[in-house]
């Protein structure tokens, strides 16, 4: 992953942010925009890391790239990029999602303990009370839709999260002695007392075991936010166990308790019929005839008509958060692009169809069938790919619906045998780049 950090003053930089980014395998590149430089533009980065520094966030006529990067990170946002603000950042984080930034009742400058509020998502809680440091005088509200994650007992307003790619931290949880020390040499005339504000020679005392507290707590809490897609295959299931599996998923994911995963599976033979109006009077075969012929007929709660799965058919169902993006069409548009890109490996030239979901070829034939449910904005459902199913199944329904257009598959098209778990492969190499902020 390529992160930009946004650096106000030389004296703040990434301090352990650098080190979490290394261990972890990113990239990491600091803009200077005290050089009064413009930054790298959206395509240029995955993560936004907005560093802190002594000026506020109004003082736009003295420092005229504040401008510049308040529209920045109103654009990562938008963009659904991962965004960290740390002090000033945090703040700009606040005034672009449009909460107010104003002086706080108390200066906070030492190393005072911070805990989690009760309303902390799973995945950004800190384990108890935890000594961090403090270096602020200026306190966000928290914006509209996101929610405040931490307190301490001079500012009740520690920490926030928008969505589970967007994060606030007043403090500074990246703190090491060296940036404290350079901190601390910049901005010495700051510790001019009070009841939250320490000496010189207290900041700089605080022993070594506190730092590395604080660092794991705040490493812990971006793995969580950046975790991996897992992509796993469950094989071979019956559909109805199948969908219980999905919202067990479902409800770990809208809890934070894993993270997004991309779901492979083949179900036994099955017709099932989405929300769509009047999908039943699709059915042709009588349900008899079907339970002859070993195949299930169950309704669903996901979007479409009625399709079939069965063996031989890859079955994706992505259990992501859309909580960063929120837009139900730019979704189903990747998904669909996923399976486009897929199929341009083995060389077919696939589209999509207007006024109808799913992959088409030479918009006559269909070769698989998209149909996605959200809740809580946590995707589940998903796609169907025909690879190598029994082509006889799909003549007991009319699939999705479609009288002007007919069903194929990946072996028909290339008239030889596919091997399924390649295509997988492939599928997941594309979700992948469309998805997870991969980089090739």
């Amino acid at each position: 992953m390529r992160i930009l950090c946004l650096q106000h003053v030389p004296f703040e930089g990434p301090a352990a942010l650098a080190d979490w980014a290394q261990t972890r395998g990113h990239t990491i590149r600091c803009h200077p925009l005290y050089e009064n430089t413009p930054p790298p533009g959206l395509e240029s980065f995955d993560f936004l890391l907005i560093m802190g520094g002594p000026m506020n966030i109004y003082e736009d006529a003295k420092y005229p790239w504040l401008a510049t990067e308040k529209t920045l990170i109103r654009a990562a946002i938008d963009a659904g990029k991962y965004l960290l603000g740390i002090c000033l950042g945090a703040q700009l984080i606040a005034d672009a999602l449009g909460a107010t930034v104003a002086k706080g009742a108390q200066t906070e400058i030492g190393w005072f303990p911070i805990g989690p509020t009760p309303e902390c998502p799973t995945w950004c809680r800190l384990p108890g009370s935890l000594p961090v440091m403090h270096w602020h005088g200026d306190r966000f509200e928290i914006p509209k839709g996101a929610t405040r994650i931490a307190a301490s007992e001079a500012c009740d307003h520690q920490g926030f999260a928008y969505g589970e790619r967007v994060l606030a931290w007043q403090c500074h949880l990246e703190a090491t002695p060296e940036s404290l020390a350079a901190l601390t040499a910049a901005c010495g005339d700051e510790l001019t007392g009070g009841r939250y504000v320490m000496t010189a020679e207290r900041l700089l005392a605080e022993p070594a075991e506190t730092y590395a507290a604080m660092q794991k707590a705040l490493f812990d809490i971006l793995d969580r936010m950046t975790a991996a897609l897992e992509v796993i295959d469950w094989g071979r299931t019956d559909y109805g166990d199948a969908f219980a599996r999905q919202k067990a998923r479902v409800d770990q994911r809208r809890s934070g308790n894993c993270p997004d995963a991309l779901i492979f599976t083949e179900h036994a033979p099955v017709y099932t019929m989405g929300l769509r109006k009047g999908a039943e009077q699709n059915l042709i075969w009588a349900p008899q005839d079907c339970a002859a012929r070993g195949i299930a007929v169950v309704q669903s709660n996901r979007g479409g008509d009625i399709t079939y799965h069965g063996p031989g058919q890859i079955v994706g169902y992505p259990i992501l958060s859309l909580s960063h993006r929120r837009d139900l069409h730019a979704y189903l548009r990747d998904l669909e692009e996923v399976v486009i890109r897929t199929l341009a490996t083995y060389g077919l030239n696939s589209a999509r169809r207007e006024g109808k979901t799913g992959i088409w070829l030479d918009n006559e034939r269909k070769i698989a069938a998209i149909g996605v449910a959200v809740r809580s904005w946590v995707s589940y459902h998903g796609f169907a790919l025909n690879v190598c199913p029994d082509m006889s199944h799909f003549s007991g329904i009319v699939p999705c619906g479609i009288i002007d257009g007919s069903v194929t598959s990946l072996a028909n098209e290339l008239n030889k045998n596919v091997d399924i778990a390649e295509v997988k492969t492939r599928l997941a190499v594309e979700f992948k780049r469309i998805f997870a902020n991969t980089v090739e």
